[in-house]
């Protein structure tokens, strides 16, 4: 009867982690609606002690990149030559000529840097590292082998350096070993050699998601505000593109705060809401985990397998030590999805009310990661795992008598089994990936 209690606490504990998202928390709370720019929350929950007796020896994790500038400067190009279009024809507003001049310094302070780490960006990493220090300071504070892998990427390198340097500014004892190889992106990165079958409503949901993007961004709010004749603006502008330029653009400067420079009263409220609900629907279902959709979280089962196989050999070996891993939203998304994590389970295909029951910036904010934190016990073989997404405890579809601990016999048997089902020989994709995934 007590196991069947804590089963049972373990689901509805599982539930409330995935708590809806509202439309009064999104008011309360507008720089969420940017999504995967959202800045890294910190940490709400505490950290459930361990049975006793249980000791931590060993943290595996993946992270996301930290804030950064937007990847390509398009945006930015695309508006300038809009607006500076519409001067010519004397069509801008006073309150155009006002965003135009916002755009010019965001956009010179932007040259040359798409994709960069931002200053918030490296921050963010440097306190993940302080607090993972803190949670488990007998562990980290000893002298401990650090190996860390990043992809090639710039700014998930410098994530990776900021990350590591706090840990040893922190403990000077630790061997941190650090590299960014195109050798190991067949597992940091999603690995595109495996083939995934389509999908026969795929096409179908690409057209809704079409529809209802160019509906949450439609860009007449914006036309009517810039533009004295926005009818004139429209035979030079497709309306949606210039909205999603926008759009992209406030929400990357929640990535600069030093700038002090903003566009979101460009959309207010309900315009703002509607551009996250755009992207949550797109992200949802460019990663497979929308009903019905392509399978792409296929994809990250060489990560899946890679935290197995390395957790299996650190408790063989019987020591201690911390793996990292650096990479981006496209990876931790669909991670969390295989892992079970019900905050990234429970989507739904109608994209009006999908925003309710799943959200990306709960799982892909800047900065986001998911640690596996292992224990053990002196004497005995059981190894309890605990899952972290974004530092908070969450939970997995596997039975558990000592929630949000579970036995590593259980857990790596339901990801072992999952493995075997897609019928993946993971082995012969690890060859010759490297070249088809540089970044």
């Amino acid at each position: 009867m007590k196991r069947i209690t804590v089963i049972l606490a373990c689901l509805l504990i599982g539930l409330s982690a995935a708590a809806q998202t509202s439309r009064e928390e999104l008011l309360s709370h507008m720089e969420l609606t940017v999504g995967n720019y959202a800045n890294y929350p910190l940490p709400t929950g505490r950290m459930t002690p361990a049975p006793k007796g249980y000791e931590p020896f060993y943290i595996s994790h993946y992270g996301r990149h930290g804030a950064r500038y937007m990847t390509s400067d398009k945006h930015y190009r695309r508006v300038h030559k809009q607006l500076d279009s519409a001067m010519a024809l004397g069509i801008l507003t006073e309150y155009g000529k006002d965003v135009r001049r916002r755009l010019l310094a965001a956009e010179a302070d932007a040259q040359k840097r798409a994709g960069r780490l931002t200053e918030l960006g490296a921050r963010q990493h440097k306190a993940i590292a302080r607090r993972m220090y803190d949670n488990y300071p007998d562990l980290l504070g000893q002298p401990l082998s650090v190996t860390a892998n990043a992809s090639t990427s710039k700014r998930v390198i410098r994530s990776m350096e900021n990350f590591c340097a706090e840990l040893k500014e922190l403990n000077p004892s630790l061997d941190v070993s650090m590299a960014a190889r195109e050798e190991d992106l067949w597992y940091i990165k999603a690995n595109k050699a495996i083939p995934v079958p389509d999908s026969e409503a795929d096409d179908a949901l690409y057209r809704k998601l079409k529809k209802f993007k160019r509906k949450m961004l439609s860009g007449e709010p914006q036309l009517k505000a810039l533009f004295t004749d926005p009818e004139k603006a429209k035979e030079y502008i497709d309306q949606y593109v210039f909205a999603d330029d926008l759009y992209n653009i406030a929400s990357d400067m929640y990535c600069l705060p030093e700038l002090k420079l903003y566009f979101t009263d460009l959309f207010g409220e309900d315009g703002m809401i509607d551009g996250f609900r755009a992207y949550n629907a797109s992200w949802c279902l460019w990663e497979g985990l929308m009903p019905g959709s392509k399978k792409s979280w296929l994809h990250i089962y060489p990560l899946l397998n890679n935290f197995l196989d390395e957790a299996d050999d650190m408790i063989a070996s019987g020591g201690c030590g911390l793996r990292l891993r650096f990479g981006h939203d496209s990876v931790v998304l669909p991670l969390a999805f295989i892992l079970g994590f019900p905050e990234a389970t429970g989507a739904t295909d109608d994209m009006e009310d999908l925003h309710t029951r799943f959200s990306i910036f709960r799982l892909i904010p800047m900065a986001a990661n998911i640690q596996l934190v292992f224990f053990r016990k002196a004497k005995s073989k059981d190894v309890l795992v605990k899952f972290l997404l974004n530092e908070n405890e969450t939970s997995i579809p596997v039975k558990t008598d000592c929630y949000p601990y579970y036995h590593w016999s259980d857990v790596k048997k339901y990801y072992r089994n999952k493995i075997k089902e897609s019928g993946l020989d993971l082995a012969s994709f690890r060859k010759n990936e490297s070249n088809r995934n540089a970044f």
